[in-house]
């Protein structure tokens, strides 16, 4: 739009140069188109003087142009200069957005390598547990197996013990019943000796009074060190009861190892009388 519009006034400029030119050569000058008339030196001067007053026309255009122009061009420079700052401000602030895009592409790169790693030590990690808990699961199921055929002993094993606990209350009766006759033939002795009976009734009240207390014994076997074998040379020295253990004197230590002749120093090592004052303990809670 602009070139058009600059032919459009180059064309008018050069119309108006030709018009001016006719108008000055023969209104101002008067010369005259008639060759009879033509005066070669006129026609010459009126010409460089058309040409002059053009060329200092179109000068003084110029420099009015050139005048406008310069201010447009000016500015035009003071925002070069500015566009230069700012794109000099641009290149710096690119510089250090490249540094800092620089500087975090190496931290993500660290931070892939971090994460690479920590993932391999994961996964060797989960590998493990897994090992682990296959591991754990076979020793449970081991466990189990192990139970299952447990379990079978285990209440055999009960029925066994309800069926000792069940013997051991008929011991426990059969023992209060023993008491309660060797209190009743104390008592009947008692009275023997007080009244009229004769001897031959003594040694057979006394004799019954020992047959009582024999029937009245503990239990020896729950004593350490004391087996069945032990316990039946034991009764056949007169020891049935803890409290006879535990009333053990040294000469009677010495007596009862004499007599257990494949058992030296049995008494003492396995402490029988210590042994014999708990299970009393025991007994009288």
């Amino acid at each position: 739009m602009k070139s058009k519009i600059s032919y459009w006034l180059i064309g008018l400029f050069a119309v108006w140069c030709v018009v001016a030119s006719q108008w000055y050569l023969f209104g101002i000058k008067g010369l005259q188109a008639d060759p009879a008339h033509f005066s070669p030196h006129e026609t010459t001067m009126g010409i460089v003087e058309v040409i002059a007053i053009l060329l200092i026309t179109v000068l003084i255009g110029f420099g009015i142009a050139w005048f406008l122009r310069q201010g447009a061009i000016e500015e035009k420079d003071m925002q070069i200069q500015d566009l230069q700052q700012s794109t000099g401000k641009s290149s710096e602030q690119e510089q250090e957005w490249l540094a800092r895009l620089e500087k975090a592409e190496s931290t993500l790169a660290r931070a892939k390598e971090t994460f690479k790693a920590d993932f391999a030590a994961a996964a060797n990690e989960n590998e493990r547990l897994k090992e682990e808990l296959a591991r754990a699961q076979r020793e449970a199921q081991q466990k189990q197996d192990e139970l299952q055929t447990l379990r079978p002993k285990v209440q055999l094993a009960d029925v066994e013990l309800g069926r000792i606990t069940m013997q051991f209350r008929q011991l426990e009766n059969q023992v209060k019943e023993y008491a309660q006759k060797n209190q009743d033939l104390t008592n009947q002795l008692n009275h023997l000796q007080g009244g009229s009976k004769t001897s031959a009734d003594k040694v057979e009240a006394a004799k019954e009074i020992t047959r009582a207390k024999r029937l009245e014994k503990d239990d020896l076997k729950l004593i350490v060190g004391i087996g069945p074998k032990i316990e039946r040379k034991l009764n056949k020295l007169g020891v049935y009861t803890f409290e006879q253990i535990r009333d053990l004197t040294p000469e009677m230590m010495e007596q009862i190892t004499t007599k257990l002749k494949s058992f030296p120093d049995r008494i003492a090592r396995d402490n029988w009388v210590g042994q014999a004052k708990q299970l009393i303990r025991k007994m009288e809670k």
